[in-house]
């Protein structure tokens, strides 16, 4: 760089937690190494922009920088001076960004170590090439971190403490005070039959308090009684799909035997729960991606104050509106009912479903709602049970032929109140059922759509071309 004497500079510096303790990246040394690079070239330094222990990865939350450009915009400084490109940032994109907003107002952007300006075509190209490399190799770290994480975790390593252990080398070790406290909690709740608000509420009127110091909550007791890190387990990836656990290098404070008996009062009062409100739940429709045939999963989005409900595929990220999907559903089952021939096998098979029309309907999907929880809570079992050695495998066994033997009982039971049912139908009734039944789908009742949803064979859908196949 040429001598400039009446150039005004401003000196950015960005360190990461981790780089903090490496030699020749604290951000002292970087300070001092570009106060000599100034005053080297007899640049004056306008100010200093620090941002500490902050990745360089996004540009959110770093108000240095955000400092720097808005002084940038009024044309405070003529040029940007940083000890790596890497400083300013380790994306590409976010770089090219930032230099295009420096040159649009006529600042230039230097780095100390590689020794280039982008006022010129070689540098700018040069810096291209290093914004690349500096990519490349957060990439790599990223890789290099999740791989490492991944090997721990296959070892049965937890890196985070939890209430009754304490963190010490990168190994559970328990801590016996909390312990205590956890055993506690497990005994209020299998023993003396409190749920999660009555538990949480005692504790906190004896001044016990979580891991992080604060008062306990509904949500704390719930973490604890369903985690199975307390019977030597490990979860990862928790509350998504891949969700595992892995048998860890900590020993218990729980016995298998009580871990069991939480989980199965925490099914019945689920089941209680749903069995409350079955009457309200809306309809749930299984949509499978038009493109690569995965079922379709919700998700929400939010607008102007408003919550939007969509079905997105979570292998190729196709999407539809829930609302415009419904719409087309009603419109194919009206137009089905229309057909005066297919009203008797349509009234048939609405008959022999779950939500039958005149008696039986809200029992019957009670009862579907605690076959659906028990079937959740027996994979729950086998995922925990199956490929680990824990040591008392008969609570285990017998919970699970528990929760088979519930599940047929419950089967049964539904079948007969489904022939009840369509006994105390005639297809006489269909002509009268059918004539509100349009104005009813029409205006998008949830309940009209829970009961002719058993004439629907399948639904295909990718973005705003839907394929409904009917069963009539």
């Amino acid at each position: 760089m040429e001598m400039h004497k009446n150039l005004k500079a401003a000196l950015y510096i960005r360190v990461s937690t981790e780089e903090q303790a490496q030699d020749g990246q604290s951000a002292s040394a970087q300070v001092e190494t570009l106060k000599q690079y100034c005053c080297a070239y007899g640049i004056e330094v306008f100010d200093i922009y620090m941002d500490l222990g902050l990745s360089g990865k996004k540009l959110k939350d770093r108000k240095e920088l955000e400092r720097l450009m808005e002084a940038c915009i009024r044309r405070q400084f003529d040029m940007v001076l940083v000890w790596k490109i890497s400083r300013l940032s380790r994306s590409l994109k976010d770089l090219l960004y930032l230099i295009d907003v420096f040159e649009r107002n006529n600042v230039h952007f230097a780095s100390c170590s590689e020794m280039f300006d982008t006022s010129t075509p070689v540098g700018r190209m040069t810096l291209q090439l290093l914004g690349s490399i500096a990519e490349f190799e957060r990439n790599t770290i990223v890789e290099n971190v999740k791989l490492g994480l991944k090997e721990f975790a296959r070892k049965g390593g937890k890196a985070s403490a939890v209430l009754g252990y304490d963190n010490v080398d990168k190994k559970l070790v328990i801590n016996e005070t909390e312990a205590g406290l956890v055993r506690l909690i497990f005994n209020l709740y299998t023993e003396n039959a409190m749920n999660f608000t009555a538990i949480a509420r005692y504790l906190n009127s004896l001044g016990y308090k979580t891991k992080r110091g604060s008062e306990f909550r509904c949500s704390n007791i719930s973490y604890i009684i369903h985690n199975p890190v307390y019977i030597g387990l490990n979860r990862h990836s928790m509350n998504t799909e891949r969700e595992y656990s892995i048998r860890g290098m900590h020993p218990s404070i729980i016995d298998s035997g009580q871990w069991c008996k939480a989980q199965s009062l925490s099914s019945e009062n689920e089941k209680r729960t749903v069995s409350k409100n079955s009457n309200t739940e809306s309809l749930t429709l299984p949509v499978i991606c038009m493109r690569c045939n995965s079922q379709m999963r919700v998700f929400y989005t939010y607008s102007k104050g408003k919550r939007y409900k969509y079905l997105r595929c979570c292998s190729c990220s196709n999407y539809v509106n829930v609302e415009r999907l419904m719409k087309v559903v009603s419109r194919a089952i009206i137009a089905l009912v229309d057909d005066k021939s297919a009203q008797e096998p349509a009234y048939r098979l609405i008959c022999q479903d779950t939500m039958s029309i005149k008696s039986g309907g809200t029992e019957i999907t009670a009862i579907e709602a605690e076959i659906n929880l028990l079937q959740k809570s027996k994979a729950r079992y086998l995922s925990l049970f199956e490929g680990y050695k824990i040591s008392d495998t008969k609570a285990f066994i017998d919970r699970i032929a528990e929760i088979e033997l519930q599940i047929k009982k419950l089967e049964q039971k539904k079948l007969e109140l489904n022939r009840a049912a369509f006994a105390s139908n005639t297809t006489a009734d269909y002509k009268e059922y059918f004539c509100g039944l349009k104005d009813r789908l029409s205006a998008m009742e949830p309940e009209a759509l829970s009961q002719t949803v058993c004439l629907i064979r399948s639904i295909e859908a990718f973005r705003d071309e839907i394929k409904i196949v009917l069963y009539l």
